[in-house]
């Protein structure tokens, strides 16, 4: 089931009115560096090693594939422009256990690539259960039967009417999500709660997965991605035990900031902020939202097509703000719990309760979109207001202040410039399909932009590396 329709049917229960999973690759900070010159020990010419393959960017994408190179004996050298591994994968330490800031889960672990890895390396594990959200419209306070099935109605009508133009041809391709949100609210009358709910729907099983609101989402690459089947699961020790298992051996430079990516007949060279390195071919695995901006020069430029590609995918922004309280005050039970009932309509949060998880009075905000990035316009202490304000009118008043807080800024970080990649108004499948095209036999792309099926997924990005590795031994 794919993972918008995945939460579809639990409008029906009680409490279980919008569970909000979401594939949470997004990263930023410094935690978990290492040396300049990593594992394997670098020969003193080795930047005019023409023969050899470099990969820009110490993520799951570029770690894989240069992993399954040096296996089939090939010589590999990553740079990578943070002081840290893990690019989207981000463990933070910082209040005293493991809090991953970016990649959280493993999603639907049945035929996911990363189970057997996980398996593999003996990684500890903790079944998130998504589906087990309350949603509050007061304190202590849930939605009735009758809101539920208003709401569940309206949101059934809503996917039935985007299935609908997605099968007619002549539809016109230009309308939103959101335009599409507002005939629904108008036909099915729409008020008060119900009309709360319903778009607080639309936020969990939509914007929270993609991390971008509605009003820029087209019904092009709607539910064009897949899932695997089974539960979702969460690294109590952290996400970065993987990358630092995958990295073992590796030649990985970090704080090498990629410059310029050259190119011709005879290999490519990669200039960065340090030096220049020669090699045969060239993996580039760097976020969408680092393509966007036109960080990296290419020369000769890229292809027209590969930049209108990049120019119509979208990158989202989802970010969360990790709070500690000095104890726990909020019900043991669910995995996630919103507030529905304010009064700014495209005002979203979700609570993790983090707790189940690490043993810590800890609940994950997550918020996306506009509303988030707006979040970063404030000052710390005040956006930290705006998000328990929430809490006040599900827990009232009087609940402690947190002693510890963590907020992510991914759509500000110059290594990623949001969280993940989605199909915006415009974007396709085929977009990814263009931005996973190679140029010639010389520069290859990976990452979780360019996997269209597992878009914005780490398993996503993992296949992209293995598919560039697949690519290169292949020509040999």
């Amino acid at each position: 089931m794919d993972k918008y329709n995945r939460r579809k049917f639990l409008l029906q229960a009680r409490n279980l009115t919008y569970a909000g999973a979401t594939s949470w690759l997004c990263g930023c900070g410094n935690a978990f560096s290492k040396s300049d010159n990593l594992s394997a020990k670098p020969s003193p010419d080795d930047s005019e090693d023409n023969e050899q393959i470099i990969v820009i960017g110490a993520g799951i994408a570029g770690i894989t594939a240069a992993n399954k190179l040096q296996a089939q004996g090939y010589r590999v050298i990553i740079l990578e422009g943070r002081d840290r591994l893990g690019g989207r994968i981000w463990t933070d330490n910082s209040l005293g256990f493991p809090l991953d800031l970016g990649a959280a889960w493993i999603h639907t672990i049945d035929g996911n690539p990363i189970s057997p890895l996980v398996k593999k390396f003996g990684i500890q594990t903790v079944v998130s259960d998504l589906e087990s959200q309350w949603n509050y419209k007061g304190v202590d306070q849930f939605l009735s039967k009758s809101e539920e099935r208003m709401i569940s109605k309206a949101f059934q009508a809503f996917t039935d009417r985007v299935a609908e133009l997605k099968n007619n041809a002549g539809s016109s391709q230009q309308i939103t999500l959101g335009d599409i949100a507002q005939q629904i609210i108008e036909s099915e009358e729409l008020t008060g709660i119900t009309l709360k709910g319903f778009r607080a729907t639309l936020s969990s099983t939509i914007e929270s997965e993609v991390g971008e609101d509605i009003a820029n989402l087209g019904i092009k690459g709607f539910e064009e991605d897949s899932e695997f089947t089974g539960a979702d699961v969460v690294f109590p020790r952290g996400y970065i035990q993987l990358v630092q298992a995958l990295s073992k051996d590796l030649d990985i430079r970090t704080k090498h900031l990629v410059q310029q990516i050259a190119y011709d007949d005879t290999g490519v060279k990669v200039t960065t902020d340090r030096e220049v390195f020669s090699g045969s071919q060239v993996i580039v695995t760097v976020p969408l939202g680092v393509l966007k901006r036109g960080s990296i020069k290419f020369s000769p430029a890229l292809p027209e097509e590969k930049l209108a590609a990049i120019e119509r995918l979208g990158m989202g922004a989802l970010n969360r703000l990790v709070l500690k309280f000095p104890q726990q005050f909020w019900p043991s039970q669910p995995h996630t719990m919103a507030y529905i009932n304010g009064n700014i309509p495209d005002r979203y949060v979700e609570f993790y309760n983090w707790q189940k998880y690490v043993q810590q009075p800890i609940l994950a905000a997550m918020f996306s979109g506009d509303f988030s990035r707006s979040l970063s316009q404030m000052p710390k202490s005040e956006a930290i207001q705006n998000i328990m304000s929430d809490l006040r009118s599900m827990f009232g008043k009087d609940i402690p202040l947190p002693t510890a807080t963590l907020l992510t800024q991914w759509h500000n970080d110059p290594f990623a410039y949001g969280s993940y990649s989605t199909f915006s108004l415009n974007g396709s499948l085929q977009d990814c399909d263009r931005l996973a095209e190679p140029i010639g036999d010389r520069v290859f792309f990976a990452g979780e932009a360019t996997y269209g099926k597992h878009i914005g997924t780490v398993h996503g990005a993992l296949l992209s590396g293995e598919r560039e590795a697949n690519r290169i031994t292949q020509q040999s």
